[in-house]
């Protein structure tokens, strides 16, 4: 196997348990140890031994970790860009990153779309209800959302506990000392070692045994089947209960095989705070820079309307100043050429190449004559908005194109030149001071980019959206446990199967001033199933729920007008693509639902 490095900074290889050690490395900031293994040859780097355990290991600063046999990089860090471009901002000054306000707020409030690992909408709910804002609860909260965490019901106890010390009761009086941080919940791979040696009485390498076979990396069930029974043995020698060790044994085999390590939730938690305080005080650069990632969790039309809540203008395509990414300054977000589908990367390089060399483009004709692009590109770029910098209606940019390329006046090639200089009389007629409705427009714009620009697509629905019976997301706080209407644009959905093996679903919505969680519970699942494959926009009905992270528990829910929706959205039916994000991989459950359906359902059900 290949050797690689993941965000958490470990190697990742086929070496043996004989070729590696337990390690423990320094964080960079607070100097505090974490536990991980590496291959023994790096103890002959000088690292500092220590054997307290009778286990080898080592402590090291992960800066200064080199990399094995590997070519260009001499260390891990060498890997990571460290001044972030067009921002100046050092990602490696930890103390100005989990000290800065801007930065703990942002993460605090959940305002954290766009951030790494931690603009789910679980992820979000779970840093409001914890109040989350400094790197050590991070690291927890990183690793107890979870699913086995989850599952196990000990994600919901780690938030009371961590609400009301009241709360923070232990299983055992000496589990205080081993899982104090975290409340007498085991949230880490670790804290299965931790609760398996110093409270079981399992070796430590047993104690390892049981978190590795909770991992699924042990293939043995034979090795597993004695490492149980000595567990309960230990735990009778230790004089506990059936119920004590039932208890702590539940607790191991619901969330050991899905449970970070330490390390590598402390690993996501840096890098996260690292983004986040770049979202704070850089967010058009940032969000530019998401853009040209091609998103995260969400599409991209989710990061564009993101952009509209902080007050950032995206700005179309434009030849004479779009490159091919996103590109983020100041207060507006410019859309690059990458976005325009179908739009090909050589004739993006054309461009910017050709407007290095000899400036701005002046006219529709300079442009066709400097860059030779074929027609179908040069349409797509007057259907998005990317020459209205020549300042003549879209319906005449085409009109004229459509001259240059056919019109056999024009065609006359004098002088090397494919267009005679005069403005001849059919370029004269062709010119309009019409331009297209804002309509079509917004579809032009979401046939080319998979969102719109000029407008929210709520925005096209004021007559619904600025009902007396409708709330804003925004003014959820004030309505807890109340009953009210809610009108959302799809963003993401997610469907699960409860303990009882029945299917929910959690869709994710936006308004004008912010986002919501629906969440339909299986008997209301039951009913509007189909409608949830629509992509909205969604009049929910139900009762308030901002406990849990601002959710409203739908009781009913409609698709609204339906026409005019696929008028704006209606996308050719080669493409696979809709708008918003699609929905996570169909799995058995789905498809029993689709094949319930009939042809008329199905039509229903997709195009709203």
């Amino acid at each position: 196997m290949e050797k690689t490095i993941n965000i958490s900074k470990t190697i990742f290889s086929d070496m043996s348990d004989q070729e590696c050690c337990a390690t423990t490395f320094v964080t960079p900031r607070t100097k505090r140890e974490i536990s991980t293994q590496v291959k023994k040859d790096f103890l002959s780097s000088g690292a500092d031994r220590n054997d307290n355990s009778g286990t080898p290991s080592a402590r090291a600063d992960m800066p200064v970790y080199k990399l094995h046999k590997t070519s260009g990089i001499a260390r891990i860090f060498d890997a990571i860009p460290k001044i972030i471009r067009e921002t100046g901002f050092n990602i490696f000054e930890y103390d100005k990153v989990f000290s800065d306000e801007a930065t703990k707020k942002l993460i605090r409030e959940g305002n954290t779309i766009g951030c790494f690992y931690i603009e789910s909408p679980g992820m979000r709910s779970l840093l409001k209800r914890t109040l989350c804002d400094n790197f050590e609860l991070l690291t927890a909260v990183s690793s107890v959302i979870r699913p086995g965490v989850a599952e196990s019901g000990m994600m919901k106890e780690f938030i009371e506990r961590h609400k009301d010390p009241k709360r923070r009761k232990y299983l055992l009086p000496e589990m205080e000392k081993y899982l104090g941080e975290t409340y007498g919940v085991m949230i880490y791979q670790e804290d299965v070692i931790k609760v398996a040696h110093h409270i079981v009485g399992l070796t430590l390498e047993e104690a390892d045994l049981l978190r590795r076979a909770m991992s699924g990396k042990m293939r043995s069930h034979k090795a597993m089947e004695l490492i149980v029974d000595k567990f309960f043995v230990c735990c009778k020698a230790k004089g506990y209960s059936d119920e004590v060790s039932q208890k702590l044994w539940k607790q191991i085999e619901s969330f050991a095989g899905y449970a970070f390590c330490k390390a590598h939730s402390a690993s996501f938690a840096v890098f996260s705070f690292q983004v986040a305080y770049l979202k704070a005080h850089y967010p058009a650069e940032f969000l530019a820079g998401v853009l040209s990632n091609s998103g995260g969790y969400y599409s991209s039309a989710v990061y564009i309307s993101e952009c509209r809540r902080l007050g950032i203008k995206a700005l179309l395509p434009s030849v004479n100043e779009s490159d091919y990414e996103y590109r983020g300054n100041d207060n507006t977000v410019r859309i690059g050429f990458m976005a325009i589908k179908d739009f090909e990367r050589d004739s993006s390089d054309i461009i910017t190449k050709e407007r290095i060399k000899k400036g701005i483009f002046i006219s529709l004709k300079d442009f066709l004559q400097r860059t030779n692009l074929s027609f179908i590109q040069a349409e797509i770029l007057i259907k998005c908005g990317a020459m209205d910098c020549f300042n003549e209606t879209r319906p005449a940019l085409l009109r004229h194109l459509d001259i240059y390329f056919n019109g056999k006046k024009l065609n006359d090639n004098v002088n090397g030149n494919l267009f005679a200089n005069e403005q001849t009389k059919l370029e004269q007629e062709a010119t309009t001071n019409t331009q297209f409705s804002v309509e079509e427009i917004c579809a032009n714009e979401y046939e080319a980019f998979g969102y719109m620009v000029t407008k929210h697509p709520l925005e096209l629905f004021e007559n619904e959206i600025n009902t007396t019976n409708v709330i804003n997301s925004s003014d959820m706080q004030n309505y807890h446990n109340r009953r009210v209407k809610m009108i959302g644009w799809y963003m993401a959905s997610k469907r699960i199967q409860t303990s009882k093996g029945e299917v929910m679903k959690f869709l994710s919505l936006e308004d004008l001033t912010g986002t919501f969680e629906a969440v339909l519970f299986p008997k209301t699942y039951q009913v509007y199933a189909e409608q949830t494959l629509s992509m909205g926009p969604y009049l929910v009905e139900g009762r308030v729920d901002v406990e849990n992270g601002g959710n409203i528990i739908v009781e009913r829910l409609a698709v609204l007008a339906a026409e005019k929706a696929k008028s704006i959205t209606q996308k050719d039916r080669t493409s696979t693509g809709f708008f918003g994000d699609s929905e996570k991989p169909a799995n058995y459950d789905e498809a029993l639902l689709v094949s319930s359906l009939d042809n008329e359902k199905l039509v229903s059900a997709y195009l709203a």
